[in-house]
């Protein structure tokens, strides 16, 4: 093809070309067109001539010349349509017939105005067939980019990123396209492929290693796939960025360089960079941004994950130090000034004021240790450092344990312990499961004033054993209901409320419920009061063992 048909052609070599590439074998089946079409021509011309219509005929080759330049490539084509048209017109339907000498001073004329009608509306049929082409590659490059934009919106993580762009690119290429990834030594390591029928290829076997240059453009020209002659595997390299640049301003106003955009790697189409339009190159190029695009908002998504568990963690901290700067303060100071009392005055105390005094530095010192070990045990059960001792117990004995070891201070209420009518088994590591009555009681008694009435009932509920902790005092909000299993959470967030508290019992309680593949909940009870209810697994015993 000369350097004027190449231009003058409808573009089909390029890989988004909606039309085969010009080829031999192509130039011989539209020659073989034309020649059917004004063969055919010349068969109706002959039928308008029979009837009498010869006027007709030099339409009818006009006609064929047309249909020639819709589906043919070439305007070659169009031309030698033309003057072979003229040439049969003449043979076949002019004095004298059957040969190409014509008689009469029209004819030439003619033969001048037929040719120049069906050369020049065949070549506006085929610029007409190139603008249609054109305005379909603009609607096809827009759906494209609107199809890619859609889809890197809907992916969730910064693989589905990645695989989105690369399938794009390979299936609008019709090329395969090469992820490489940008590994932390500054290197390029081929990942992932894509091939265009939206499959996923190996990597290894279109792309050989790339030298650590982190710019795309270093690579244009760079041979792609293996074991093909280089003038033929040139990729197309596309960079791919994890975040934009900041502006120069931005790092100015903070007193240093702007920072440089990270890469995240290369997407390289397997074809040679001549064969991507102008047009194409741009909607490739458009990808690779939306893709930049698409990690840049993913890399912000994760830091703002990051710095809200920092804010928590921060915040739990605080709290942490809030409650006990405030709690532990008060039973230190109690047993200091009790020591100091019996250090300085012992001689003047009588034998039962020095009692009171050690009994309350006792209960202050027991206190602080149950604390102590309910923020240990927490931070270990929500490690996974701590492990289950797991054995078969009877809910009731685990109960009769627990109250030996509440707060003293429950006997200033009235305790009503209902013990199940059928065996509550469970397995349990016994331990950590009195910890959750002592603390379940403990709290009873700390938020209900004296005389109030706890009830402690256990039953058998299925394959599920029950267990419930109320009492008759004011209750819980129900606005704080949902909170109150949190660390460090108080109800009405008092600090001062006269109980020494650092919100660890029920977050405690929580963590050994959950632990076991069991639940905790809280609900009122009317008029007033709360209720919390453990729910465990029962245990069932397997034919032929015993429970000693």
């Amino acid at each position: 093809m000369g350097a004027r048909e190449g231009q003058d052609a409808i573009r089909t070599d390029g890989p988004f070309a909606w039309s085969d590439t010009p080829t031999p074998g192509r130039d011989l089946s539209d020659l073989a067109f034309g020649l059917c079409a004004l063969f055919v021509a010349t068969l109706v011309g002959m039928g308008f001539d029979a009837l009498g219509m010869g006027t007709c005929v030099v339409i009818v080759y006009v006609v064929a010349v047309q249909v020639t330049a819709l589906v043919t490539i070439r305007r070659l084509h169009c031309l030698l349509g033309s003057t072979l048209g003229v040439a049969l017109y003449n043979y076949f339907f002019t004095s004298p017939r059957h040969s190409l000498t014509a008689v009469g001073a029209a004819y030439p004329g003619a033969f001048v105005v037929m040719f120049a009608t069906a050369l020049i509306s065949s070549y506006a049929a085929m610029a007409l067939r190139r603008e249609v082409h054109r305005s379909h590659e603009a609607q096809r490059r827009s759906s494209v980019m609107l199809e890619t934009n859609r889809l890197l919106q809907g992916c969730a993580d910064r693989g589905a990123i990645v695989n989105t762009a690369g399938a794009q690119l390979a299936r609008m290429a019709h090329h395969a396209c090469v992820w490489y990834q940008a590994q932390e030594d500054g290197s390029m390591a081929a990942t992932s492929a894509y091939l265009p029928s939206g499959e996923k290829g190996l990597a290894q076997e279109f792309a050989p290693a790339l030298p650590p240059l982190l710019d795309g453009s270093a690579y244009v020209g760079t041979s792609l796939v293996r074991e093909v002659a280089p003038e033929l595997s040139r990729g197309v390299y596309l960079t791919v960025y994890d975040k934009a640049a900041e502006p120069a301003d931005a790092g100015a106003s903070r007193g240093g360089a702007p920072s440089e955009p990270v890469v995240a790697g290369v997407l390289a189409i397997d074809v040679d960079e001549a064969a991507l339009g102008h047009d194409e190159a741009n909607i490739a190029a458009s990808i690779a941004g939306e893709a930049s695009l698409a990690l840049a908002r993913s890399s912000a998504l994760e830091q703002r994950e990051c710095a809200a568990v920092t804010a928590k963690n921060e915040q739990l901290r605080a709290n942490l130090l809030r409650s006990i700067s405030h709690d532990l303060r008060t039973p230190l100071t109690a047993i200091a000034g009790n020591a100091d009392v019996l250090l300085s005055d012992a001689a003047a105390l009588t034998e039962g004021q020095r009692a009171k005094l050690a009994a309350d530095i006792r209960s202050d010192a027991t206190w602080l240790t149950s604390t102590v070990e309910n923020l240990l045990a927490i931070t270990k059960l929500e490690n996974g450092g701590m492990s289950l001792n797991a054995t078969v117990e009877l809910m009731d004995d685990i109960i009769e344990e627990a109250l030996r070891h509440v707060d003293p201070a429950v006997s200033e209420h009235s305790l009503v312990v209902e013990p199940s009518p059928d065996a509550a088994l469970v397995s349990v590591d016994a331990r950590l499961m009195v910890q959750v009555i002592v603390n379940l009681v403990n709290n009873a008694v700390a938020h209900t004033p004296a005389g109030s009435r706890i009830a402690i009932r256990t039953w058998v509920e299925g394959a599920r054993v029950r267990c419930s902790v109320a009492d008759d005092g004011p209750g819980i909000p129900e606005a704080d209901r949902e909170r109150i299993f949190e660390p460090f959470y108080i109800v009405n967030h008092g600090l001062a409320d006269g109980h020494r508290s650092v919100g660890l019992g029920l977050s405690l309680c929580s963590s050994i419920m959950a632990a076991h593949g069991g639940t905790i909940g809280v609900g009122a009870v009317e008029p007033h009061g709360c209720r919390f209810e453990l729910d465990l697994p029962a245990y069932r015993i397997p034919e032929g063992e015993t429970v000693g």
